[in-house]
Protein backbone atom coordinates (compact mmCIF):
# COMPACT_ATOMS: atom_id res chain seq x y z
CA UNK A 1 0.00 0.00 0.00
CA UNK A 2 2.95 2.67 0.76
CA UNK A 3 4.26 2.15 -2.71
CA UNK A 4 1.13 2.75 -4.30
CA UNK A 5 0.32 5.82 -2.46
CA UNK A 6 3.91 6.94 -3.30
CA UNK A 7 3.55 6.29 -6.87
CA UNK A 8 0.29 8.42 -6.62
CA UNK A 9 1.61 11.05 -4.84
CA UNK A 10 4.31 11.36 -7.62
CA UNK A 11 2.06 11.12 -10.26
CA UNK A 12 -0.09 14.28 -8.04
CA UNK A 13 3.01 15.86 -7.51
CA UNK A 14 3.98 16.11 -11.26
CA UNK A 15 0.95 17.55 -11.96
CA UNK A 16 0.07 19.92 -8.97
CA UNK A 17 -1.03 23.47 -9.54
CA UNK A 18 0.90 26.64 -7.78
CA UNK A 19 -2.91 27.10 -5.99
CA UNK A 20 -5.93 25.01 -5.39
CA UNK A 21 -9.33 25.39 -4.12
CA UNK A 22 -12.10 23.35 -3.54
CA UNK A 23 -14.92 24.87 -5.43
CA UNK A 24 -12.17 23.99 -9.05
CA UNK A 25 -11.07 20.90 -7.74
CA UNK A 26 -14.87 19.60 -7.47
CA UNK A 27 -15.50 21.12 -11.24
CA UNK A 28 -12.39 19.40 -12.34
CA UNK A 29 -14.19 16.25 -10.13
CA UNK A 30 -17.65 16.65 -12.13
CA UNK A 31 -16.08 17.21 -15.45
CA UNK A 32 -13.87 13.82 -15.34
CA UNK A 33 -10.54 15.78 -14.88
CA UNK A 34 -9.25 13.28 -12.53
CA UNK A 35 -5.74 14.21 -12.21
CA UNK A 36 -6.38 18.05 -12.20
CA UNK A 37 -9.07 17.09 -9.21
CA UNK A 38 -6.91 14.86 -7.31
CA UNK A 39 -3.89 17.61 -7.65
CA UNK A 40 -5.65 20.60 -6.44
CA UNK A 41 -7.41 18.35 -3.84
CA UNK A 42 -3.58 16.86 -2.48
CA UNK A 43 -2.66 20.84 -2.16
CA UNK A 44 -5.89 21.14 0.00
CA UNK A 45 -5.32 18.12 2.32
CA UNK A 46 -1.50 19.56 2.52
CA UNK A 47 -2.25 22.99 3.76
CA UNK A 48 -5.54 22.02 5.89
CA UNK A 49 -5.37 18.23 6.70
CA UNK A 50 -8.61 18.23 8.70
CA UNK A 51 -10.70 18.87 5.61
CA UNK A 52 -12.33 15.17 5.14
CA UNK A 53 -14.56 16.12 2.73
CA UNK A 54 -11.31 16.91 0.85
CA UNK A 55 -9.80 13.46 1.77
CA UNK A 56 -13.14 11.94 0.41
CA UNK A 57 -13.01 13.67 -3.30
CA UNK A 58 -9.22 12.68 -3.58
CA UNK A 59 -10.15 8.77 -2.75
CA UNK A 60 -12.86 9.29 -5.23
CA UNK A 61 -10.56 10.54 -7.91
CA UNK A 62 -7.38 8.01 -7.25
CA UNK A 63 -10.20 5.48 -7.64
CA UNK A 64 -11.00 6.13 -10.49
CA UNK A 65 -7.93 6.71 -11.69
CA UNK A 66 -6.90 3.05 -10.89
CA UNK A 67 -4.80 3.62 -7.38
CA UNK A 68 -7.25 1.48 -5.08
CA UNK A 69 -4.97 1.23 -2.42
CA UNK A 70 -3.81 4.58 -2.36
CA UNK A 71 -8.05 5.72 -2.83
CA UNK A 72 -8.21 3.60 0.02
CA UNK A 73 -5.82 5.46 2.50
CA UNK A 74 -7.63 8.51 1.35
CA UNK A 75 -11.19 7.26 2.78
CA UNK A 76 -9.76 6.00 6.02
CA UNK A 77 -8.64 9.35 6.83
CA UNK A 78 -11.77 10.88 5.75
CA UNK A 79 -13.53 8.16 8.04
CA UNK A 80 -11.01 8.98 11.02
CA UNK A 81 -11.84 12.94 10.85
CA UNK A 82 -15.54 12.72 10.79
CA UNK A 83 -17.17 9.15 11.04
CA UNK A 84 -20.80 10.62 11.24
CA UNK A 85 -21.18 10.46 7.26
CA UNK A 86 -21.88 7.30 5.37
CA UNK A 87 -20.91 8.57 2.00
CA UNK A 88 -17.10 8.66 3.40
CA UNK A 89 -17.90 4.90 4.85
CA UNK A 90 -19.30 4.09 0.93
CA UNK A 91 -16.30 5.09 -0.90
CA UNK A 92 -13.66 3.58 1.70
CA UNK A 93 -16.30 0.05 0.94
CA UNK A 94 -15.68 0.96 -2.68
CA UNK A 95 -12.16 0.90 -2.85
CA UNK A 96 -12.03 -2.59 -0.86
CA UNK A 97 -14.30 -3.96 -3.13
CA UNK A 98 -11.95 -3.00 -6.06
CA UNK A 99 -9.12 -4.30 -4.18
CA UNK A 100 -11.14 -7.44 -3.37
CA UNK A 101 -11.16 -7.03 0.10
CA UNK A 102 -14.62 -8.34 0.59
CA UNK A 103 -14.55 -9.08 4.16
CA UNK A 104 -13.49 -5.45 5.19
CA UNK A 105 -15.87 -4.19 2.49
CA UNK A 106 -18.72 -5.98 4.29
CA UNK A 107 -17.81 -4.84 7.65
CA UNK A 108 -17.31 -1.07 6.12
CA UNK A 109 -20.31 -0.93 4.15
CA UNK A 110 -22.09 -2.11 7.36
CA UNK A 111 -20.90 0.72 9.26
CA UNK A 112 -22.36 2.62 6.56
CA UNK A 113 -25.68 1.59 6.70
CA UNK A 114 -25.58 2.02 10.26
CA UNK A 115 -25.16 5.51 9.80
CA UNK A 116 -27.07 5.98 6.56
CA UNK A 117 -30.64 7.54 6.37
CA UNK A 118 -31.21 8.92 2.81
CA UNK A 119 -32.45 6.25 0.40
CA UNK A 120 -29.43 7.30 -1.97
CA UNK A 121 -26.97 6.49 0.28
CA UNK A 122 -28.85 3.02 1.38
CA UNK A 123 -29.40 2.24 -1.94
CA UNK A 124 -25.82 2.58 -2.62
CA UNK A 125 -24.21 1.07 0.12
CA UNK A 126 -27.13 -2.41 0.25
CA UNK A 127 -25.50 -2.53 -3.64
CA UNK A 128 -21.91 -2.84 -2.66
CA UNK A 129 -22.40 -4.91 0.35
CA UNK A 130 -24.76 -7.41 -1.71
CA UNK A 131 -22.09 -7.92 -4.30
CA UNK A 132 -19.27 -8.37 -1.45
CA UNK A 133 -21.74 -11.49 0.13
CA UNK A 134 -22.21 -12.75 -3.17
CA UNK A 135 -18.38 -12.68 -3.41
CA UNK A 136 -17.62 -14.74 -0.47
CA UNK A 137 -20.19 -17.21 -1.54
CA UNK A 138 -22.80 -15.63 1.20
CA UNK A 139 -26.00 -15.60 -1.31
CA UNK A 140 -28.88 -15.32 1.63
CA UNK A 141 -27.07 -11.98 2.47
CA UNK A 142 -26.59 -10.87 -0.95
CA UNK A 143 -30.07 -11.35 -2.10
CA UNK A 144 -31.52 -9.77 1.16
CA UNK A 145 -29.33 -6.76 -0.01
CA UNK A 146 -30.01 -6.89 -3.15
CA UNK A 147 -34.17 -6.89 -2.36
CA UNK A 148 -33.88 -3.99 0.25
CA UNK A 149 -32.23 -2.03 -2.83
CA UNK A 150 -34.49 -2.75 -5.26
CA UNK A 151 -37.24 -1.52 -2.68
CA UNK A 152 -35.58 2.03 -2.94
CA UNK A 153 -34.65 1.58 -6.60
CA UNK A 154 -35.04 -1.10 -9.30
CA UNK A 155 -32.44 -0.86 -11.99
CA UNK A 156 -31.86 -3.85 -14.55
CA UNK A 157 -28.06 -4.68 -13.18
CA UNK A 158 -29.47 -5.20 -9.93
CA UNK A 159 -32.10 -7.37 -10.60
CA UNK A 160 -29.71 -9.18 -12.43
CA UNK A 161 -27.78 -9.38 -9.08
CA UNK A 162 -30.76 -10.16 -7.58
CA UNK A 163 -31.83 -13.04 -10.33
CA UNK A 164 -28.02 -14.28 -10.11
CA UNK A 165 -27.75 -14.60 -6.16
CA UNK A 166 -31.12 -16.59 -5.91
CA UNK A 167 -30.00 -19.05 -8.75
CA UNK A 168 -26.80 -19.61 -6.52
CA UNK A 169 -28.70 -20.81 -3.95
CA UNK A 170 -30.53 -23.15 -5.80
CA UNK A 171 -33.79 -21.24 -5.72
CA UNK A 172 -34.81 -21.48 -9.66
CA UNK A 173 -38.19 -19.99 -8.95
CA UNK A 174 -37.34 -17.01 -7.26
CA UNK A 175 -34.55 -15.80 -9.90
CA UNK A 176 -37.05 -16.08 -12.57
CA UNK A 177 -38.73 -12.70 -11.28
CA UNK A 178 -35.60 -10.89 -11.30
CA UNK A 179 -33.81 -12.06 -14.69
CA UNK A 180 -36.87 -11.42 -16.18
CA UNK A 181 -36.58 -7.63 -14.89
CA UNK A 182 -33.32 -7.39 -15.89
CA UNK A 183 -33.83 -8.91 -19.58
CA UNK A 184 -36.34 -6.13 -20.08
CA UNK A 185 -33.82 -3.53 -19.18
CA UNK A 186 -31.05 -5.29 -20.79
CA UNK A 187 -32.71 -6.58 -23.61
CA UNK A 188 -31.15 -10.05 -25.37
CA UNK A 189 -28.22 -9.84 -22.83
CA UNK A 190 -26.28 -12.95 -23.10
CA UNK A 191 -25.61 -13.42 -19.33
CA UNK A 192 -28.86 -12.88 -18.38
CA UNK A 193 -30.59 -14.90 -21.14
CA UNK A 194 -28.04 -18.03 -20.23
CA UNK A 195 -29.26 -17.77 -16.40
CA UNK A 196 -32.85 -18.00 -17.53
CA UNK A 197 -32.31 -20.98 -20.01
CA UNK A 198 -30.46 -22.55 -17.44
CA UNK A 199 -32.93 -22.26 -14.40
CA UNK A 200 -35.53 -23.32 -16.82
CA UNK A 201 -33.91 -26.27 -17.35
CA UNK A 202 -33.50 -27.24 -13.94
CA UNK A 203 -37.11 -26.85 -13.10
CA UNK A 204 -38.24 -28.70 -15.83
CA UNK A 205 -36.17 -31.49 -15.10
CA UNK A 206 -37.39 -31.26 -11.20
CA UNK A 207 -41.16 -31.12 -12.22
CA UNK A 208 -43.56 -34.05 -12.58
CA UNK A 209 -46.81 -32.90 -14.13
CA UNK A 210 -45.62 -33.48 -17.79
CA UNK A 211 -47.18 -30.26 -18.98
CA UNK A 212 -46.01 -28.28 -16.77
CA UNK A 213 -41.97 -29.74 -17.84
CA UNK A 214 -42.69 -29.44 -21.61
CA UNK A 215 -43.74 -25.78 -20.95
CA UNK A 216 -40.68 -25.15 -18.96
CA UNK A 217 -38.21 -26.59 -21.46
CA UNK A 218 -40.31 -24.84 -24.29
CA UNK A 219 -39.57 -21.78 -22.59
CA UNK A 220 -35.99 -22.63 -22.23
CA UNK A 221 -35.47 -23.50 -25.44
CA UNK A 222 -36.65 -19.78 -26.59
CA UNK A 223 -34.33 -18.23 -23.86
CA UNK A 224 -31.62 -20.38 -25.79
CA UNK A 225 -31.99 -19.90 -29.08
CA UNK A 226 -32.16 -16.07 -27.79
CA UNK A 227 -28.44 -16.69 -26.36
CA UNK A 228 -27.10 -18.40 -29.09
CA UNK A 229 -28.34 -15.54 -31.55
CA UNK A 230 -26.56 -12.71 -28.68
CA UNK A 231 -23.48 -15.24 -28.76
CA UNK A 232 -23.22 -16.71 -32.59
CA UNK A 233 -20.20 -19.15 -32.69
CA UNK A 234 -20.23 -19.44 -28.76
CA UNK A 235 -20.31 -23.48 -28.27
CA UNK A 236 -21.42 -23.29 -24.97
CA UNK A 237 -24.40 -21.26 -25.94
CA UNK A 238 -25.14 -24.22 -28.60
CA UNK A 239 -24.54 -26.95 -26.23
CA UNK A 240 -27.78 -25.18 -24.23
CA UNK A 241 -29.99 -24.82 -26.81
CA UNK A 242 -28.91 -28.29 -27.29
CA UNK A 243 -29.77 -29.55 -23.90
CA UNK A 244 -33.30 -27.38 -24.44
CA UNK A 245 -34.09 -28.85 -27.73
CA UNK A 246 -33.59 -32.66 -26.19
CA UNK A 247 -35.79 -31.90 -22.84
CA UNK A 248 -38.27 -30.45 -25.19
CA UNK A 249 -38.46 -33.56 -27.32
CA UNK A 250 -36.89 -31.95 -30.77
CA UNK A 251 -34.55 -34.47 -30.87
CA UNK A 252 -33.14 -33.87 -34.50
CA UNK A 253 -31.92 -30.73 -33.72
CA UNK A 254 -30.72 -32.15 -30.65
CA UNK A 255 -28.64 -34.31 -32.52
CA UNK A 256 -27.26 -31.87 -34.71
CA UNK A 257 -26.32 -29.18 -31.89
CA UNK A 258 -24.29 -32.00 -30.31
CA UNK A 259 -22.92 -33.10 -32.62
CA UNK A 260 -21.87 -29.39 -33.97
CA UNK A 261 -20.52 -28.77 -30.02
CA UNK A 262 -18.44 -31.98 -30.61
CA UNK A 263 -17.26 -30.96 -33.93
CA UNK A 264 -16.13 -27.52 -32.13
CA UNK A 265 -14.86 -28.90 -29.24
CA UNK A 266 -14.17 -33.05 -29.62
CA UNK A 267 -13.71 -33.39 -25.60
CA UNK A 268 -16.31 -31.63 -25.11
CA UNK A 269 -17.52 -34.93 -22.10
CA UNK A 270 -21.37 -33.01 -21.50
CA UNK A 271 -22.06 -32.74 -25.27
CA UNK A 272 -21.26 -36.71 -25.76
CA UNK A 273 -23.39 -37.68 -22.62
CA UNK A 274 -26.11 -35.30 -23.65
CA UNK A 275 -25.86 -36.89 -27.34
CA UNK A 276 -25.71 -40.50 -26.36
CA UNK A 277 -28.97 -39.28 -24.28
CA UNK A 278 -30.61 -38.06 -27.71
CA UNK A 279 -30.13 -41.69 -29.33
CA UNK A 280 -31.60 -43.38 -26.19
CA UNK A 281 -34.75 -41.31 -26.89
CA UNK A 282 -34.70 -42.16 -30.69
CA UNK A 283 -33.48 -46.03 -29.66
CA UNK A 284 -30.56 -46.00 -31.61
CA UNK A 285 -28.66 -47.90 -28.59
CA UNK A 286 -25.47 -48.98 -30.53
CA UNK A 287 -24.69 -45.27 -30.94
CA UNK A 288 -26.01 -44.14 -27.68
CA UNK A 289 -23.34 -46.63 -25.94
CA UNK A 290 -20.44 -45.82 -28.16
CA UNK A 291 -20.82 -41.95 -27.09
CA UNK A 292 -21.05 -43.05 -23.47
CA UNK A 293 -17.89 -45.52 -23.58
CA UNK A 294 -16.19 -42.15 -25.29
CA UNK A 295 -17.64 -40.07 -22.35
CA UNK A 296 -16.55 -42.47 -20.19
CA UNK A 297 -12.77 -42.29 -21.95
CA UNK A 298 -13.13 -38.46 -21.43
CA UNK A 299 -14.46 -37.78 -17.98
CA UNK A 300 -14.26 -41.24 -15.98
CA UNK A 301 -14.99 -39.81 -12.84
CA UNK A 302 -18.05 -37.91 -13.84
CA UNK A 303 -21.05 -40.43 -12.34
CA UNK A 304 -23.78 -39.09 -14.88
CA UNK A 305 -21.94 -41.03 -17.53
CA UNK A 306 -22.50 -44.60 -15.53
CA UNK A 307 -25.95 -43.53 -14.78
CA UNK A 308 -26.79 -43.25 -18.31
CA UNK A 309 -25.05 -46.18 -19.12
CA UNK A 310 -27.34 -47.77 -16.34
CA UNK A 311 -30.54 -46.57 -18.08
CA UNK A 312 -29.38 -47.42 -21.22
CA UNK A 313 -28.56 -51.15 -20.13
CA UNK A 314 -32.15 -51.26 -18.29
CA UNK A 315 -33.38 -50.29 -22.08
CA UNK A 316 -31.82 -53.37 -23.81
CA UNK A 317 -32.13 -55.89 -21.30
CA UNK A 318 -28.60 -56.61 -19.77
CA UNK A 319 -29.84 -56.14 -16.07
CA UNK A 320 -26.45 -57.29 -15.13
CA UNK A 321 -24.77 -54.52 -17.00
CA UNK A 322 -26.80 -52.19 -15.32
CA UNK A 323 -25.86 -53.06 -11.85
CA UNK A 324 -22.33 -52.71 -12.68
CA UNK A 325 -23.22 -49.39 -14.06
CA UNK A 326 -24.94 -47.56 -10.94
CA UNK A 327 -22.74 -49.16 -8.82
CA UNK A 328 -19.92 -47.37 -10.65
CA UNK A 329 -21.72 -44.06 -11.09
CA UNK A 330 -22.55 -44.26 -6.98
CA UNK A 331 -18.76 -45.00 -5.92
CA UNK A 332 -18.22 -41.30 -7.58
CA UNK A 333 -18.67 -38.66 -6.32
CA UNK A 334 -20.61 -35.77 -8.58
CA UNK A 335 -18.47 -33.93 -10.96
CA UNK A 336 -19.91 -31.06 -12.40
CA UNK A 337 -23.52 -31.43 -13.86
CA UNK A 338 -25.52 -32.40 -16.71
CA UNK A 339 -29.19 -31.45 -16.07
CA UNK A 340 -31.46 -34.44 -16.00
CA UNK A 341 -33.48 -34.59 -19.15
CA UNK A 342 -35.91 -37.24 -19.20
CA UNK A 343 -35.75 -39.96 -22.72
CA UNK A 344 -38.55 -39.39 -25.04
CA UNK A 345 -39.81 -41.39 -27.71
CA UNK A 346 -39.56 -40.02 -31.03
CA UNK A 347 -42.90 -38.10 -32.34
Amino acid sequence: MRRACAAAAVVLAAVAPASADLPKAVGDFKAGRYLEAAAELQAIVDRTPGNAYAYFLLGQCLLQTQHPESAEAQFRRAVEIDPTRPEYFQGLALALKTSADWHHAIQTASDGLSRAGDPATRYGLLSLRGYAYGAVNRWAEAAQDFEAARKIRSEAWLSLLLGKAYFAMGDYERAMVPLKDALDGLADDAEVLRLLAEADLVRAGRETDGTRKRILYVDALGYARRLAAARPGDVEAIHVVGRAALGSGELGQAEHLFLHVLYRQPRHCYAMVNLARTYIALERWDEAEAFLMKAAACAPRMAVVFETLGDLYMRRGRPQQAVDAYGRAESLEPEGSVPTIPVRSPR
